[in-house]
């Protein structure tokens, strides 16, 4: 079997022992657990039946932790409905969990509706005290003390079995046991199994709609808590609380944290009243083993009892509720792989969001710095390039569970996008290990992103910074000598620092005039390329780069204090610092603070 690992971009002879869902391209047509045919190229996805079987070899796939289903299910649902968002035309939706999900989640639906109604009109409660029995007839040899009623062949049987005689003489036979008949309460009525199996699918229900409530209003808490927050940039709040302000305004987002607590509670007590049914009356004449089909026979007292028939109802309502989570394995299959792609779509979105700072981009490139910024779709990943060169590829992982230990070491421009389900807060770094958390449901979704994107583009501008323009002629080594902002040494020039209009103006006619034009387009863009670094990266005001003995630069922005530092620390090995408020905490700063080393070799 012949695949081909998305994440490592490494080929695959082999079913491996642990088969993550998503992870694995097929590079042969093969079928899965015998329901579904799978052509070359094929995502290699999880149908829900936890087992991976492919052309005779098999492997199980891993499953998630069952506390993290309900905010996969919302991770689930944010997703396609932003990519849905996009697919009609919204370029720019709100990254975050769409407004249309936290209301449809956050509000009683109808089954719950229906549910109260029914406990409150008393009817479960009333099945559980009083309900349908029948009587079982048994027929069993037993003492004559214990006998009340005789059947039809007790004395046939009594004349063929002397061992039940307890003596015999000339007027007859006495007998020690006899064949009797037994009556006693059956419980097990069709009608009785429905109510028990309606009250353990209600449980098993109430019990995942709690875990997704739960975790929808802890969301709405902590977006709540964010703009309040005191420890946190203004900067940082303010755009955080623009992009969910895009879904929605403080007032909606305490209103419908209001809402969702009270279906929570509304929920909760739903799921209390329903196991204590569980533990008393009717549920414990019914064993667990008599099972019943979800289309139901409609008997008369299913339909005509006053209580039986809202058993039914209830039924069928949570029939179609449960519609999704009884899926067929082939509908599961095609519901992860859908679900690939939709992320790969948001993945790619989020970046375009990252990008905004630099150029509104067309046809996905903009221009920055002398530089072209592309960003590229191979597949399902993603590449930003610079200059047509691959800076930076991200792979795209609707992975639900933890990730494995064996793609902790990537090549370094290789990078995991994964949704971090399983992550309760990691808000403290951009990156864990080689893998970016993006997810709707994380506030700092595009700040992660932007800081990731920040650092790449950050690496490029420094590379060329206090780098010499040579060979000078000896014209163009005079005029430079004069400008303020220009070293030169010998035949060697080096831009350090900001250059007027004028100067720049100056010096581009003496390379005209006496260099080469090749010269010319070098020193055109080491010049750009230092305009775009005097800028302030988090507020664009313009500040001066001071220069240091080791060839590194500090700077301190007037307008937002924002500190830079670019030093010496090895050999080739340079540093970037970025401070804002004096600190580089990713919590308290977002993508406005950084620091990253970096391998230079002039």
């Amino acid at each position: 079997m012949r695949l081909y690992d998305r994440i490592t971009g490494l080929p695959l002879n082999g079913l491996p022992e642990i088969v993550y869902s998503g992870r694995y391209l097929l590079r042969q047509k093969a079928t899965l657990n015998r329901h579904t045919p799978l052509e070359i190229e094929s995502l290699l996805c999880a149908d829900g039946s936890g087992r991976c079987q492919l052309d005779g070899l098999t492997s199980p796939f891993a499953t998630p932790e069952e506390d993290t289903e309900a905010d996969l299910e919302l991770f689930r649902d944010a997703v396609t409905s932003i990519v849905r968002l996009i697919a009609v035309g919204d370029e720019h939706p709100s990254p975050l969990m769409p407004a249309a999900i936290v209301s449809e989640q956050g509000h009683v639906n109808s089954l719950e509706q229906q549910l109260a109604e029914v406990l409150k009109a008393g009817h479960l409660h009333s099945i559980a005290k009083r309900p349908r029995i029948d009587l079982k007839y048994e027929e069993t040899v037993t003492d004559v003390s214990r006998a009340r009623r005789l059947t039809s062949s007790t004395y046939t049987h009594l004349a063929s079995h002397s061992e039940c005689w307890q003596s015999m003489s000339l007027l007859g036979v006495t007998p020690r046991k006899v064949l009797a008949r037994f009556s006693e309460d059956d419980y097990s009525i069709y009608e009785n199994r429905v109510y028990a199996r309606l009250l353990d699918e209600l449980d098993k229900y109430l019990t995942r709609r709690l875990k997704s409530l739960q975790a929808l209003w802890d969301g709405l808490e902590e977006a709540l808590a964010f703009s309040q927050s005191a420890d946190l940039h203004y900067l940082l709040i303010r755009e955080i609380c623009a992009l969910w302000g895009e879904s929605y305004s403080p007032e909606q987002t305490e209103q419908q944290l209001k809402e969702t607590k009270s279906t929570l509670e509304t929920v909760s007590a739903q799921l209390k009243c329903i196991r204590g049914l569980k533990q008393d009356g009717l549920y414990l004449q019914v064993p667990r083993s008599l099972r019943v089909g979800a289309s139901l026979h409609r008997t008369n007292i299913l339909t005509h009892d006053q209580h039986y028939r809202h058993v039914a109802l209830l039924w069928d309502e949570l029939h179609n509720a449960c519609q999704q989570a009884n899926r067929a394995p082939a509908q599961v299959l095609e519901a992860n792989q859908q679900l690939e792609l939709a992320y790969s779509v948001y993945t790619g979105f989020i970046l375009r969001q990252t990008l905004l700072r630099y150029g509104p981009l067309k046809n996905g490139s903009a221009s920055w710095a002398n530089h072209q910024i592309s960003i590229r779709q191979n597949g399902l990943n993603w590449q930003l390039m610079v200059d047509n060169n691959t800076k930076l590829e991200l792979v795209p992982w609707a992975c639900s569970c933890a990730l494995p230990d064996d793609i902790k070491k990537l090549p370094s421009q290789r990078v995991i996008c994964w949704p971090g389900i399983e992550l309760e807060d990691s808000v403290d770094a951009v990156l864990i290990g080689c893998a970016l958390r993006v997810s709707p449901m994380d506030l700092y979704v595009v700040e992660r992103m932007g800081a990731l994107v920040d650092q790449v583009l950050s690496r490029v501008m420094l590379a060329g910074y206090a780098v010499p323009v040579m060979p000078l002629p000896g014209p163009v080594a005079m005029a430079g000598q004069i400008i303020k902002g220009l070293k030169v040494q010998g035949s060697q020039l080096q831009i350090l620092n900001r250059v007027a209009d004028e100067d720049a103006a100056n010096m581009q006619a003496s390379f005209a005039k006496h260099a080469r034009p090749e010269l010319g387009q070098i020193f055109d863009s080491r010049l750009k390329e230092l305009q775009a670094l005097s800028r302030c990266p988090v507020c664009a005001a313009s500040s001066e780069l001071i220069t240091q003995n080791d060839g590194g630069f500090s700077s301190v922005c007037k307008q937002c204090e924002t500190k830079r530092y670019w030093r010496k620390v090895t050999g080739t090995g340079w540093e970037y610092q970025q401070l804002l408020n004096g600190i580089d905490i990713f919590r308290v700063n977002g993508r406005r603070s950084m620091t990253f080393p970096v391998d230079r070799n002039l």
